[in-house]
Protein backbone atom coordinates (compact mmCIF):
# COMPACT_ATOMS: atom_id res chain seq x y z
CA UNK A 1 0.00 0.00 0.00
CA UNK A 2 1.14 3.49 -1.15
CA UNK A 3 1.51 5.73 2.16
CA UNK A 4 3.31 8.63 0.87
CA UNK A 5 3.70 10.29 -2.36
CA UNK A 6 5.81 13.17 -3.74
CA UNK A 7 5.31 14.99 -6.40
CA UNK A 8 7.91 18.09 -7.90
CA UNK A 9 6.05 21.00 -9.20
CA UNK A 10 7.82 23.94 -10.84
CA UNK A 11 4.59 25.40 -12.85
CA UNK A 12 5.22 24.00 -15.98
CA UNK A 13 2.94 21.99 -17.66
CA UNK A 14 4.58 18.69 -18.01
CA UNK A 15 4.79 19.23 -13.85
CA UNK A 16 1.04 20.08 -13.86
CA UNK A 17 0.47 17.10 -15.32
CA UNK A 18 2.46 15.30 -13.26
CA UNK A 19 0.56 16.78 -10.18
CA UNK A 20 -2.68 15.58 -11.44
CA UNK A 21 -1.43 12.21 -11.66
CA UNK A 22 -0.20 12.27 -8.19
CA UNK A 23 -3.21 13.69 -7.12
CA UNK A 24 -5.09 10.85 -8.78
CA UNK A 25 -3.06 8.16 -6.76
CA UNK A 26 -3.10 9.80 -3.52
CA UNK A 27 -6.66 10.33 -3.61
CA UNK A 28 -7.27 6.60 -4.68
CA UNK A 29 -4.80 4.84 -2.11
CA UNK A 30 -5.62 7.41 0.59
CA UNK A 31 -2.03 8.49 0.39
CA UNK A 32 -0.14 11.51 2.16
CA UNK A 33 0.76 14.01 -0.49
CA UNK A 34 3.78 15.75 -0.15
CA UNK A 35 3.85 18.81 -2.28
CA UNK A 36 7.44 20.32 -3.52
CA UNK A 37 8.76 23.00 -4.94
CA UNK A 38 12.40 23.81 -5.28
CA UNK A 39 12.77 27.59 -5.84
CA UNK A 40 13.56 29.01 -9.19
CA UNK A 41 16.29 30.88 -8.02
CA UNK A 42 18.23 30.36 -11.34
CA UNK A 43 14.71 30.95 -13.59
CA UNK A 44 15.06 33.94 -16.36
CA UNK A 45 12.91 36.70 -16.26
CA UNK A 46 10.58 35.60 -18.64
CA UNK A 47 10.22 32.70 -17.08
CA UNK A 48 9.15 33.92 -13.63
CA UNK A 49 7.01 36.50 -15.51
CA UNK A 50 4.83 33.64 -17.00
CA UNK A 51 4.64 31.71 -13.77
CA UNK A 52 3.56 34.60 -11.59
CA UNK A 53 -0.21 35.47 -11.41
CA UNK A 54 0.79 39.67 -11.10
CA UNK A 55 -2.46 40.25 -9.54
CA UNK A 56 -0.89 38.53 -6.29
CA UNK A 57 2.15 40.48 -6.08
CA UNK A 58 2.43 43.42 -4.53
CA UNK A 59 2.93 46.71 -6.71
CA UNK A 60 7.06 46.56 -5.31
CA UNK A 61 6.73 43.25 -6.52
CA UNK A 62 5.46 43.63 -9.59
CA UNK A 63 7.85 46.60 -10.21
CA UNK A 64 10.65 43.84 -8.95
CA UNK A 65 9.65 41.32 -11.74
CA UNK A 66 9.45 43.71 -14.87
CA UNK A 67 13.11 45.51 -14.08
CA UNK A 68 15.57 43.60 -11.68
CA UNK A 69 17.39 42.82 -15.12
CA UNK A 70 17.18 45.73 -16.54
CA UNK A 71 17.93 48.07 -13.37
CA UNK A 72 21.66 45.30 -12.52
CA UNK A 73 22.67 46.29 -16.27
CA UNK A 74 22.33 49.85 -15.71
CA UNK A 75 24.00 49.52 -12.51
CA UNK A 76 26.79 47.47 -13.94
CA UNK A 77 27.11 49.97 -17.03
CA UNK A 78 27.50 53.03 -14.78
CA UNK A 79 30.18 51.13 -12.70
CA UNK A 80 31.75 51.69 -16.16
CA UNK A 81 31.68 47.81 -17.08
CA UNK A 82 30.56 46.34 -20.50
CA UNK A 83 27.40 44.29 -20.09
CA UNK A 84 27.25 41.77 -22.87
CA UNK A 85 24.69 39.28 -21.69
CA UNK A 86 24.70 38.67 -18.04
CA UNK A 87 22.48 36.03 -16.35
CA UNK A 88 21.00 37.94 -13.40
CA UNK A 89 19.60 35.67 -10.72
CA UNK A 90 16.11 36.87 -9.45
CA UNK A 91 15.95 38.71 -5.78
CA UNK A 92 14.71 36.14 -2.89
CA UNK A 93 11.82 37.57 -2.33
CA UNK A 94 10.48 37.30 -5.74
CA UNK A 95 11.14 33.79 -6.21
CA UNK A 96 9.76 32.86 -2.61
CA UNK A 97 6.42 34.82 -4.02
CA UNK A 98 6.19 33.36 -6.79
CA UNK A 99 6.54 29.87 -5.41
CA UNK A 100 4.06 30.20 -2.83
CA UNK A 101 1.95 31.04 -5.84
CA UNK A 102 2.59 28.08 -7.42
CA UNK A 103 2.28 25.69 -4.15
CA UNK A 104 -1.27 27.50 -3.82
CA UNK A 105 -1.68 26.40 -7.42
CA UNK A 106 -0.82 23.07 -6.45
CA UNK A 107 -3.12 22.51 -3.16
CA UNK A 108 -6.33 23.10 -5.14
CA UNK A 109 -5.71 20.83 -7.60
CA UNK A 110 -4.78 18.13 -5.08
CA UNK A 111 -7.88 19.36 -3.63
CA UNK A 112 -9.95 19.34 -6.70
CA UNK A 113 -8.94 15.55 -6.85
CA UNK A 114 -9.92 14.79 -3.42
CA UNK A 115 -6.62 14.12 -1.87
CA UNK A 116 -7.46 14.52 2.27
CA UNK A 117 -3.95 14.76 3.43
CA UNK A 118 -1.56 17.31 1.95
CA UNK A 119 1.86 18.65 3.11
CA UNK A 120 4.20 21.52 1.31
CA UNK A 121 7.53 21.79 1.18
CA UNK A 122 9.55 24.81 -0.31
CA UNK A 123 13.62 24.33 -0.57
CA UNK A 124 16.33 25.97 -2.30
CA UNK A 125 18.62 24.42 -3.71
CA UNK A 126 19.67 21.53 -6.42
CA UNK A 127 16.66 20.34 -7.44
CA UNK A 128 17.48 16.75 -7.92
CA UNK A 129 19.75 16.84 -4.77
CA UNK A 130 16.25 18.36 -3.02
CA UNK A 131 13.47 16.17 -4.30
CA UNK A 132 15.64 13.02 -3.38
CA UNK A 133 16.15 14.33 -0.07
CA UNK A 134 12.82 15.36 0.57
CA UNK A 135 11.48 12.12 -0.29
CA UNK A 136 13.89 10.15 1.80
CA UNK A 137 12.99 12.48 4.91
CA UNK A 138 9.55 11.72 4.09
CA UNK A 139 9.37 8.16 3.42
CA UNK A 140 8.06 8.58 0.03
CA UNK A 141 7.32 5.30 -1.28
CA UNK A 142 6.75 7.10 -5.13
CA UNK A 143 8.28 9.98 -6.49
CA UNK A 144 6.39 11.77 -9.89
CA UNK A 145 7.61 14.61 -11.40
CA UNK A 146 7.32 16.00 -15.70
CA UNK A 147 9.93 14.46 -17.84
CA UNK A 148 10.70 18.44 -18.75
CA UNK A 149 10.46 21.48 -16.52
CA UNK A 150 11.06 24.96 -17.23
CA UNK A 151 15.13 24.47 -17.68
CA UNK A 152 16.24 26.21 -21.18
CA UNK A 153 19.77 24.80 -22.93
CA UNK A 154 21.93 24.86 -20.48
CA UNK A 155 19.75 22.06 -18.74
CA UNK A 156 19.60 19.84 -21.85
CA UNK A 157 23.27 19.87 -21.33
CA UNK A 158 23.84 19.16 -18.29
CA UNK A 159 20.97 16.63 -18.10
CA UNK A 160 17.32 16.72 -17.05
CA UNK A 161 16.31 16.41 -13.21
CA UNK A 162 14.06 14.26 -13.85
CA UNK A 163 16.84 11.94 -15.10
CA UNK A 164 18.95 12.44 -12.02
CA UNK A 165 15.86 11.46 -9.91
CA UNK A 166 14.92 8.59 -11.55
CA UNK A 167 18.92 7.01 -11.49
CA UNK A 168 19.31 8.03 -8.15
CA UNK A 169 15.65 7.80 -6.62
CA UNK A 170 15.22 4.98 -3.59
CA UNK A 171 11.66 4.20 -4.19
CA UNK A 172 9.19 4.25 -7.46
CA UNK A 173 9.93 6.87 -9.60
CA UNK A 174 7.33 8.14 -12.04
CA UNK A 175 8.31 10.41 -15.04
CA UNK A 176 5.27 12.04 -16.63
CA UNK A 177 5.39 13.63 -20.25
Amino acid sequence: MMKTILVATDGSDHAKKALTLASDLAAKYGARLVLTHVLLSNARSETLRALASRSGLSKRLRDLLDNYEADFQMEVAAAGAAVGFVSVPPPRELVETIGQQIMERAEKIAAKAGVKKVDTVMADGDPADVILDLAASHKAEMIVLGSRGLSDFKGLLLGSISHKVSARAECTCVTVK
